[in-house]
């Protein structure tokens, strides 16, 4: 499975291609949406939040503002690169203490019943086992608890991912595109989420698609995220003409499509234990 391969080289990941995924995508993907989604989940000073698949920390940081001094947020995370990042990170003013932990959404080592939300955002779709990965989530949470996931939309709705994944089509082959369409877009029905959702045993579920601007400098700085993915090594393994290829490729069809001023679209769900 693409997203599979995807969780792994995130918990493999160097500094140094995390980096690239704080510089350029945390602003202008992870901390817009970490706002959206917190927006909808409506913190209260003094809560317990818990932040699955907490990444470079986007929604922790905010969470912990929101709850403010009295409040306890818990971030989970499997890949040391992004927690060490996340570490880093100075605490916010009038901010709770965050606890960032190493573990798998699968088996998240915390207490039943917990926290008072549990948020994750851009992860559920890379777990190996999802229902297992929500059943943790279920049980961390108190009875009444709420929860808030965030899960990319199609590829296509989202510009320039979409002509980034056209020009590895192109220039690189159909295996590897559908490698990276299958990763963070590998979950795009909003009929499916609903379902997971409920089969897992939470209420009130209701999922919405919502929609924020999206904006690139450079072709060249959306191609950047490919260091960030699992498809790095096989791109580099390539020869440096077909790379200037992919490069040029990419510049003609972010032009076509008027990609780097574009947008992003996520399925948004919320719930109740």
């Amino acid at each position: 499975m693409a997203s599979s391969l995807w969780a792994a080289s995130f918990a493999k990941a160097s500094l140094s291609a995390i980096q690239i995924y704080e510089d350029v995508l945390v602003p202008r993907l992870f901390t817009p949406w970490a706002r959206l989604l917190l927006d909808g989940l409506d913190l209260r000073p003094g809560e317990a939040v818990l932040d699955v698949a907490c990444g470079s920390g986007s929604v922790t940081q905010l969470a912990a503002t929101e709850v403010g001094s009295r409040g306890r947020v818990t971030g989970v995370d499997l890949s040391p690169a992004m927690l060490a990042i996340a570490r880093a990170k100075p605490l916010l003013p009038g901010a709770a203490e965050i606890d960032f932990r190493l573990a798998s959404a699968e088996r998240l080592l915390v207490a039943n019943a917990d926290f008072d939300v549990a948020v994750c955002q851009q992860g559920l779709q890379f777990f190996s086992n999802r229902a297992a990965a929500l059943a943790e989530i279920r049980r961390a949470v108190r009875p009444g608890g709420r929860i808030g996931i965030a899960v990319w939309a199609a590829i296509e709705q989202s510009p320039p991912f979409a002509a980034l994944e056209g020009a590895i089509r192109e220039t690189v082959g159909n295996g590897l595109a559908t490698r990276y369409r299958g990763g963070p877009w590998g979950m795009p029905d909003i009929n499916g989420l609903l379902e997971l959702l409920q089969k897992s045993g939470f209420h009130d579920v209701r999922v919405a698609q919502r929609v924020l601007p999206l904006r690139f400098e450079s072709a060249a700085q959306l191609g950047a995220t490919l260091l960030a993915s699992p498809l790095a090594a096989d791109l580099d393994r390539l020869p440096l003409r077909r790379r200037k290829q992919l490069s040029e490729v990419l510049e003609r069809r972010v032009a076509a499509a008027d990609a780097l001023h574009a947008e992003a679209v996520a399925n948004l769900a919320f719930a109740r234990r």
